[in-house]
């Protein structure tokens, strides 16, 4: 990369929804600008939904160009900071996200500046677990995703275990390049630093599931790279009861889809059979604790930290709380999950 004359690099664009982030938004934008990326191919696009803390003084200072984000939403704010960015590459990445080193911007390109020939049209990084953060969380960052999703996907959740399933069209020392199929795909959504050529034109407002614009990516017949060297932090929740609000508005949202197109009930038709199976058998293999102990024994042999111990604790509470959920949509009872990323309870009359 350093043989590379700068005008030769890509343009790349960072696109960051935000609402009141203050408090993780410095860290992100930080390491966004401590990139040994020439720092002038490298634009930050904010799309604000009305932050009332200094979320826009903080993009002011780390020069993002920051526009408004009327539907306030993430999905909707990625799309509207799309349509303005100017980049060769755009890199979906939440203000909870840090990039893991200085060189991510340079690992994550390689393959586009190396494989002209070939159709690669996404970039998936490595997300990995906070440090010095809770043990949960780093928990939840081996998984990349919580235990009911890392459950009906299994390996195909976690990039680095992608080798279980998925055989590379390249590999090299620093990436991989698959080509995956609609009906058998990965976890990837466009979020936590996953990249794109701004040539693929994301789902449009009002749709509002990042995981069906990577299908529709595949679709296409885009290759992805996995760039393990690449690694994101994502600070996913901040203690239990943090994750208990963030999944029972998830819950209540695939329940009543108030904000349409969101969440796992609208990617049913690209499930496999298995994966379909997998979604009943949650909560009867979370409450046997058994198999998420087997489960975890697994996890401990991939990552060898004892937080992955949280697994048959997470799984129970997420079983107990579908069940909760779903019993009282089943009786009438219906609670609408409130403003994004909150659990309020305001009943349908």
């Amino acid at each position: 990369m350093k043989n590379k004359v700068n005008k030769n690099l890509p343009k790349v664009s960072f696109i960051i929804p935000t609402l009141n982030a203050s408090v993780y938004l410095p860290s992100c934008l930080n390491a966004i600008r401590s990139q040994t990326y020439p720092q002038k191919k490298i634009e930050i696009v904010i799309a604000d939904g009305g932050s009332i803390d200094n979320t826009r003084e903080i993009a002011k200072k780390y020069k993002c160009r920051i526009i408004d984000n009327p539907e306030v939403l993430h999905e909707p704010g990625k799309a509207r900071a799309s349509d303005v960015a100017t980049g060769e590459i755009f890199f979906f990445t939440d203000a909870d996200n840090e990039l893991s080193s200085n060189h991510w911007v340079e690992d994550m390109v390689r393959p586009y500046i190396e494989n002209p020939e070939l159709n690669i049209q996404g970039f998936l990084a490595q997300t990995l677990p906070p440090p010095r953060w809770n043990s949960f969380d780093r928990y939840l960052g081996y998984l990349a995703t919580d235990p009911f999703t890392w459950f009906i996907y299994r390996w195909a959740s976690m990039p680095r275990t992608y080798g279980n399933m998925y055989k590379p069209l390249k590999k090299t020392a620093k990436y991989e390049i698959y080509k995956f199929s609609a009906i058998n795909h990965p976890l990837l959504g466009l979020s936590q630093g996953f990249g794109t050529v701004a040539t693929f034109k994301r789902e449009k407002l009002g749709h509002s599931d990042d995981i069906l614009s990577g299908i529709k990516l595949i679709q296409g017949g885009g290759l992805v790279a996995y760039v393990a060297s690449a690694g994101i932090y994502h600070y996913h929740v901040r203690n239990l009861k943090d994750f208990i609000k963030k999944y029972t508005w998830r819950i209540r949202n695939n329940l009543h889809q108030k904000i349409k197109g969101m969440g796992l009930v609208n990617r049913q038709h690209y499930l496999n059979r298995s994966r379909k199976i997998r979604q009943i058998l949650f909560p009867f293999y979370s409450l046997t604790i058994i198999f998420p102990l087997i489960d975890t024994m697994r996890l401990y042999i991939i990552y060898r930290d004892n937080v992955v111990f949280w697994h048959p604790i997470a799984c129970i509470i997420l079983s107990c709380l579908m069940i909760k959920e779903i019993f009282l949509f089943s009786i009438g009872i219906k609670i609408l999950p409130g403003g994004y990323g909150t659990a309020v309870n305001s009943k349908v009359k």
